[in-house]
């Protein structure tokens, strides 16, 4: 059985059984921490794996599909989106340079 999630809500906790797999479409800015169990995921387009111990977790920058799968047994995953600033916001703090100012 597959599940897909939407990842663009806040902390979820989702119970993945053995044989069971969560399909991540578009999983950019997203954390994905394993709270109970081993966790398998491969990353479309990628050649290594990731396996993810109890407590680990992971950040996907990219927008490529994700898929998760338990190692062993049962898993408790929890997924958070993270919210980026807007890319004019992460500019000014990469320059240096201070807020735009309003001019009337």
């Amino acid at each position: 059985m597959t599940q897909v999630l939407h990842p663009r809500r806040s902390t979820t906790l989702h119970r993945l059984r053995r044989h069971q797999f969560l399909h991540l479409p578009r999983p950019q800015g997203l954390c994905l921490r394993a709270e109970r169990g081993t966790l398998w995921v491969t990353v479309d387009g990628d050649l290594a794996d990731i396996e993810l111990a109890p407590g680990q977790s992971r950040v996907f920058d990219g927008p490529a599909s994700v898929l998760v799968g338990t190692l062993g047994g049962d898993a408790v995953i929890s997924t958070t989106a993270k919210t980026a600033a807007p890319w004019t916001s992460r500019l000014r703090v990469w320059l240096g340079s201070p807020a735009p100012r309003a001019y009337a």
